[in-house]
């Protein structure tokens, strides 16, 4: 038999749970009124042009299709595929952005020195890498990291350096009053919390980046992939096809993205 004290907890537990999953329901509406008006205006094209399947299917058919690669787990075979390229080069552009980025926020004689370099390779976008990267790497899993690598470094780097600019210098002086005798202590304590919700930014920016890198990448030179799914449904004229694969992709990047958004007001200013 359950306490006063218990059911009461039980109670707000309840409550918080409740209210969470009307918060999450309030947050999906906007998306879902937006896929039913593309849907409808879809449909009307669909209606008013007469268009051929393999040109522009209804969505109906898209849907059809969409279950169809879900249930004999092609998609899920794409998808994995383009996420695990992504998330190794994305965390690889980390562990070499944020030290960076880090390093010349702090140093003004370092970054004049290695600023050139980044304002000469930073405009070139990362499709324009694509022909070397399969002139380097063939055709294999290396190329498409490097270009996803290319596309995601720049904005972490740059949202890492700005963090660190950004750090009011009382900060500084009030981590040094207080305890922080060393370099690391004062990196650790202060510079590294009060720069890390510009990193956040630079990490969600960056994925969404690297999320388009990959496709395209994947639309080139690639035997798995949902660029190589879009790309394999052009050859075939499966157009239904190529519209799961750009559903697949939206779909995938507004999670990503809710996942990002999430993070950044839980952890940021924590």
């Amino acid at each position: 038999m359950s306490t006063p004290v218990g059911s009461a907890a039980n109670g707000r537990r309840h409550g918080r749970g409740a209210a969470l999953a009307l918060q999450g329901l309030g947050h999906s509406l906007p998306y879902l009124y937006a896929a039913i008006a593309i849907a409808i205006v879809w449909q009307a094209v669909v209606v008013l042009t007469e268009a051929h399947s393999s040109v522009l299917p209804a969505p109906l058919q898209v849907a059809q299709t969409f279950g169809q690669l879900v249930a004999n787990g092609e998609l899920f075979v794409h998808i994995w595929a383009s996420l695990r390229r992504v998330l190794i080069a994305w965390l690889l552009s980390a562990l070499v952005a944020i030290p960076l980025g880090m390093a010349l926020g702090w140093s003004r004689r370092l970054e004049k020195l290695v600023d050139p370099f980044i304002e000469l390779f930073r405009p070139i976008s990362p499709l324009a890498w694509i022909p070397l990267a399969i002139l380097w790497f063939g055709i294999g899993e290396s190329g498409k990291i490097f270009i996803v690598f290319i596309g995601t470094f720049f904005p972490i780097l740059l949202s890492t350096v700005a963090g660190v600019k950004c750090i009011d210098p009382l900060y500084i002086h009030a981590g040094q009053v207080y305890g922080c005798k060393s370099s690391y202590s004062l990196f650790r304590r202060v510079i590294l919390p009060a720069s890390l919700p510009s990193i956040v930014v630079g990490l969600r920016i960056s994925f969404g980046t690297g999320w388009a890198a990959i496709i395209a990448a994947e639309l080139v030179a690639a035997r798995s992939g949902l660029g190589y799914l879009i790309a394999n449904g052009m050859e075939i004229l499966r157009a239904d096809t190529v519209l799961v694969g750009m559903v697949a992709i939206g779909v995938l990047g507004v999670l990503f993205d809710s996942v990002f958004r999430y993070l950044h007001k839980r952890y940021a200013w924590s």
